[in-house]
């Protein structure tokens, strides 16, 4: 028998608040989409319009002609801390979707810990404006971005 969300039978994944989303993934016990899972981020800090997420890239994200990360494993990274961040200005019945995504890489990242930055900066009724940035672990910058998420209410 499973316990369901939270421990709760009667909750299923899409009935979460965003603010229990937010709380089941800094626990480390966000299964939902198959990207999480895959890559294995992990939440570090969060407030209001921000959320930073950590990743552990391994070869297995390498472009496999050489010893870097993929930029599309980056593009998932920066697009997944720009989300987070969009959760935490998310009213109850509110959820989003990325409606554009823009990315530019400054320099290659190897396998090891990468960190990502999003912030909102501004959210109107129906749109947040995000920005962020992906560093390694000497806090060299790897790669900006910036996306406008979609706000609907959930249904």
């Amino acid at each position: 028998m499973t316990s369901g969300c939270l421990g709760r039978p009667d909750r299923t994944p899409g009935s979460l608040t965003p603010r229990e989303q937010i709380a089941q993934f800094m626990r480390g016990e966000w299964t939902q989409g198959g990207f999480n899972r895959a890559f294995g981020y992990y939440g570090v800090h969060w407030q209001e319009g921000t959320f930073e997420i950590h990743w552990r890239a391994t070869e297995a994200f390498t472009t496999g002609q050489i010893d870097v990360i993929h930029g599309g494993a980056i593009a998932t990274l920066l697009d997944n801390a720009m989300g987070w961040a969009t959760t935490t200005v998310l009213q109850e019945d509110e959820t989003f979707a990325t409606a554009d995504l823009q990315i530019q890489f400054v320099r290659a990242a190897k396998p090891g810990l990468l960190k990502a930055r999003g912030s909102v900066v501004r959210r109107t009724r129906a749109l947040a404006f995000c920005e962020s940035d992906v560093r390694d672990d000497e806090d060299a910058l790897v790669a900006r971005g910036a996306a406008t998420c979609s706000i609907f209410k959930r249904r």
